[in-house]
């Protein structure tokens, strides 16, 4: 550990990377369980909601491109002030639009904006994690990320109660904004500067490099199949349900508090089983397990077994990025640059995902669509190799 870093308290710098990713999950469970109510507000089909959704990731990728660059220049705090107040601003502003206009046009560019507030405060949050892993000696991410999918089960459950009692989505998503604002402002000076333990910062020629490194291409692919695995069930599941098996808006956002506790787990279990079996044997286990969920998910019509299937689904799902992060992220030399390359290889998922679900939606039944899920999960097991510690 480096000497700026020896003298920050690990354990108050591991409590606001705890309380940020939780918020995170806060707002990502909120929308995905109220998917439903927001293709109502706006009138809005399934490949017409695909398309909105898109508008997320794409922001994302806007986001994830220059936040390495923003980083070098801003520090950690300051970017994820800016960030968390980008996003959240205009996910408030995006429920209230919905619900006041109808109009999806309008409320498109606010989910954008939104799509770069959330991916850069979770590149600083996983460089944040990967660095207090290094710095106390102990491995804390899929806790970290365990955090995240609490957060998630909460405003997914948040959700189901909202959808029950027929909250507007434009009283909703301010309010959830709030408590996000909150948060950040709240714990973001416990947060160090990474940079200042940095002797010679790498150059932007450096920083750009990583995109020829075969292995962080590589690895991009895997966090690319756990994102596109954890996505679909995020925007999709609740809908497909709804639409799919005749199931009630409620019990459809049941399903994602399921998928995300299952996620929890996970997570909670993933680092006692890495240091037992190794990072690749961790990851080849969750897309089996994945893979295995959603095929039931897409071929079984019984509820108890659907639930149980999108249990197995979340496991499968919960550890796949959280270990492609931290792969990036194990030389700390330019690990900001690797981490956001990672991440915005993973971010073609949500691009093309919720466009691909969609469509195929309306072609053969959403829940049937969910088979691609399967075939990725299968590929990105075959090259879990990759993801082996590097020799440095």
């Amino acid at each position: 550990m480096t000497e700026a870093l020896e003298r920050v308290d690990t354990g108050w710098w591991r409590f606001a990377i705890f309380a940020m990713f939780a918020g995170n999950g806060l707002a990502i469970g909120t929308w995905a369980s109220r998917t439903p109510a927001t293709a109502d507000a706006l009138g809005l089909g399934l490949a017409q909601m695909g398309l909105l959704i898109t508008t997320i990731p794409l922001g994302a990728l806007l986001g994830l491109l220059v936040s390495s660059h923003v980083l070098e220049r801003l520090g950690e705090r300051r970017t994820a002030v800016a960030a968390q107040f980008t996003g959240m601003l205009s996910f408030a502003l995006f429920g209230i639009v919905a619900v006041i206009t109808g109009n999806a046009l309008l409320g498109a560019p606010l989910l954008v904006l939104y799509g770069v507030g959330i991916s850069v405060t979770n590149i600083v949050i996983n460089l944040e994690a990967a660095a207090n892993d290094r710095a106390s000696g102990r491995t804390f991410m899929p806790l970290f990320h365990a955090a995240f999918s609490i957060g998630a089960v909460v405003g997914a459950a948040a959700g189901a109660v909202a959808s029950a009692t027929e909250l507007s989505i434009g009283i909703h998503f301010p309010v959830v904004a709030g408590v996000m604002l909150a948060i950040i402002l709240s714990v973001v000076r416990l947060l160090p500067e990474l940079r200042e333990s940095q002797v010679e910062p790498p150059s932007f020629a450096e920083r750009m490099k990583v995109w020829v490194e075969p292995r962080t291409l590589l690895i991009g692919f895997i966090v690319l199949a756990a994102s596109f695995t954890e996505g679909t069930a995020n925007n999709w599941l609740s809908l497909a349900m709804v639409s799919g098996r005749g199931w009630q808006p409620e019990l459809g956002a049941t399903a994602v508090t399921v998928f995300a506790s299952a996620m929890v787990v996970g997570r909670f279990l993933g680092g006692w089983y890495v240091d037992r079996f190794g990072r690749v044997a961790a990851l080849r286990t969750a897309f089996a397990l994945a893979a295995a969920g959603v095929l039931v998910v897409t071929l079984v019509h019984a509820e108890p077994a659907i639930f149980a299937a999108v249990a197995l689904w979340g496991l499968g799902a919960s550890l796949g990025y959280p270990l492609g992060i931290s792969a990036a992220a194990d030389n700390p030399r330019n690990a900001p640059a690797r981490v956001a390359a990672v991440a915005t290889v993973a971010t073609i998922s949500g691009l093309l995902g919720p466009s691909v679900i969609g469509l195929l939606g309306e072609l053969f039944g959403l829940p049937e669509a969910f088979f691609v899920v399967a075939v990725l999960a299968v590929v990105a097991l075959a090259v879990s190799g990759a993801a082996r510690p590097p020799r440095l």
